[in-house]
């Protein structure tokens, strides 16, 4: 027992000194992956903001006595941010809201704390204005306004649904090669036609260990393998770029990515509320029990 604790003890110091080392610095144009944050406790930002917000994207739903405490959504914001810089010893620049849960409401929060980017999934793309929009780059979201009165904007990036569920739940019954090799002949799929813009596809897994119902693959090793060593390989010949969302905004000359500032990117009018689970927050809020749990929370928060 006393190896076993020690063992996992091992395994758990190292996570954060091992993201470290990986950690992208813009500054430097040094390292392999962004780090990014969410807020605090893992909040549904939105419904701590106002929980009236659910109105839009569950019209038929029965909402609770409404919980409005847009402080308590700007404390989870300022609390990750603080517990990031205290870790990293700098500030984050991108954040995955709790369960992709984003409202219009709430950007100016997320910006005011330096956040240049956050992402949903793509359905709440889908049903914000303008409408049915072509997910293949990322669009720009107004977080507030300037002293000057001007816009501030941000970069919102959203899940490609269909290739993030086959590594989540479709790959598990694949070899690793196969899976690898169908994931790639994917996304060369998606590849611009000559002339056209870069096209960026977002591939988001929220937290599930999917790894562990890999039946041909313990641990999905082989299809991580070969995908790494996949991607190398297309890297190599320029077919594909992986890249951070740090990387891609500012640009890395060093990688040959080009930078795509935020005020140049495709406008949103609005974003839609929700989740990136049914691009709503019926998850949470709108059946009797959840509502319950709201009232619950309004008496208390109010004490």
């Amino acid at each position: 027992c006393r190896r076993m604790v020690a063992e996992a003890f091992k395994v758990m110091a190292s996570v954060v000194p091992v993201h470290r080392a990986l950690r992208y610095d813009p500054q430097r144009r040094t390292g392999q992956i962004d780090v990014i944050t969410t807020p605090f406790y893992h909040p549904i930002l939105p419904l701590i903001f106002d929980s009236d917000i659910a109105r839009v994207c569950q019209p038929d739903d029965k909402l609770p006595a409404r919980f409005a405490y847009p402080q308590d959504a700007d404390a989870q914001v300022a609390k990750a941010v603080t517990f990031y810089r205290r870790i990293f010893g700098t500030a984050p620049t991108g954040m995955w809201p709790a369960e992709g849960a984003v409202a219009q409401q709430v950007l100016p929060i997320l910006r005011k704390h330096g956040i240049l980017w956050a992402a949903t999934d793509v359905k709440v793309l889908q049903r914000s204005d303008p409408p049915q929009q072509p997910n293949t780059a990322p669009y720009r979201a107004e977080a507030g306004k300037a002293a000057d009165g001007s816009p501030r904007w941000m970069a919102m990036v959203f899940r490609d649904t269909e290739l993030s569920d086959r590594i989540g739940f479709k790959y598990q019954n694949y070899r690793g090669e196969e899976a690898a090799e169908d994931f790639v002949q994917t996304i060369l799929a998606r590849a611009p036609k000559k002339d056209e813009p870069d096209v960026l596809v977002t591939v988001i897994l929220d937290g599930e260990n999917a790894w562990e119902w890999y039946r041909h693959d313990i641990d999905g090793k082989d299809f991580l393998h070969a995908l790494y060593r996949k991607l190398s390989k297309l890297f190599a010949s320029r077919q594909v770029i992986t890249t951070t969302m740090s990387e891609y905004i500012a640009g890395n000359a060093t990688r040959g990515i080009a930078p795509h500032p935020v005020e140049t990117l495709p406008a949103l009018d609005r974003l839609w509320p929700g989740s990136w689970i049914n691009a709503n927050f019926d998850t949470w809020i709108g059946e009797d029990e959840e509502n319950t749990a709201w009232e619950y929370l309004l008496r208390a928060r109010r004490d």
